[in-house]
């Protein structure tokens, strides 16, 4: 079943988006089949299909931007550091923590969006290739990632730092900061946030009305991440879904990004809110149109307009830094 879209639709997108998706099958599955489908027997050709088309482009963008990457382990996690072939002036101290989405089991620190604001920000990242599910259920990937960023705010200026992270990465950064304020960790200086799931029991209502209007189905992917990574835990969960955590104020500035047919725009509009509720700088960017993830393509100009504002605003949190270190 192909994605529908309406004269009318089209009007307000560019021409690039409506290609995509009327070119695109929408994966709904009935229900009955979910289980089936979804479960730990199945990951691994889901993950192996799915990097197969992420390997081409990715390997694409490193060559375009002429990126360099390292591999490394901080506190025995795996984290790829990308960096490009020109840093910002002014970036040069500074690096961008990442963490991948993929559903909580596919994905790698190789992202596209690691390299995409490697290039475009023009900063050093440390993208985080945490364990993937169902070979390692909750916490196992929220402490990596929390590990690793004790050992960044050590050893670097926590107000040289950003992060970004897209999608089940926005889960896992949430809950990341969320227990960082916790064990006292001093916070980093801003947060990118495209699509994330910051709730993903299945609570809210575009995972009911985007559902069979998004690139993919919210009950797949919710099937997957309750088959593979919550296990017997309560999806609700503030480490799982930290939207149902207490927020600070405190927490990092943040720009959060989504679309009207994202299946997370319910999580990213509830993230707006508890934030700005609290008085913590907050930006809500919702584009006409777009999927979860959409962020991610290349040349797409929805997508480039979005990362450009992403871009500019943490490149500013590192020149505000700068200059509230210097008066000092």
């Amino acid at each position: 079943m192909a994605l529908r879209i309406t004269k009318n639709q089209a009007a307000t997108m560019s021409p690039e988006a409506v290609k995509y998706l009327a070119a695109l099958p929408h994966p709904w599955i009935p229900g009955f089949l979910l289980p089936t489908l979804t479960g730990p027997r199945r990951i691994p050709r889901f993950r192996k299909a799915f990097q197969a088309g992420e390997d081409v482009i990715e390997e694409a963008l490193i060559a375009r931007y002429s990126l360099t990457l390292e591999k490394t382990t901080i506190k025995e996690v795996p984290v790829l550091i990308i960096r490009p072939k020109i840093i910002t002036p002014g970036n040069e101290h500074a690096l961008l923590l990442n963490i991948h989405g993929g559903g909580f089991v596919m994905g790698t620190a190789r992202e596209r969006t690691a390299l995409l604001m490697a290039a475009e920000i023009g900063i050093t990242v440390y993208s985080i290739d945490y364990t993937l599910a169902p070979e390692a259920k909750y916490p196992l990937a929220l402490n990596q990632c929390l590990a690793v960023y004790e050992e960044l705010v050590t050893h670097f200026d926590p107000k040289q730092v950003v992060g970004t992270s897209s999608s089940s990465g926005g889960a896992l950064m949430l809950a990341v900061v969320l227990k960082a304020h916790t064990l006292h960790l001093p916070m980093i200086k801003a947060l990118g946030m495209f699509t994330p799931a910051g709730e993903i029991s299945g609570v809210g209502d575009s995972a009911v009305s985007n559902n069979r209007r998004d690139v993919q189905s919210a009950d797949m992917a919710l099937a997957i991440v309750r088959q593979n990574y919550v296990g017997e835990m309560n999806p609700r969960d503030p480490g799982i879904s930290p939207l149902n955590d207490t927020f600070d104020t405190d927490f990092p500035p943040t720009m959060i990004t989504t679309g009207t047919r994202d299946i997370m725009l319910s999580n990213a509009v509830r993230l707006f809110w508890k934030l700005k509720e609290i008085n913590v700088p907050v930006e809500l960017l919702v584009s006409e149109g777009m999927w979860h993830g959409f962020n991610w393509e290349p040349d797409l100009p929805e997508a480039m307009r979005t990362r450009k504002i992403v871009v500019d605003f943490l490149n500013s949190q590192i020149r505000t830094a700068r200059r509230e270190e210097s008066m000092r």
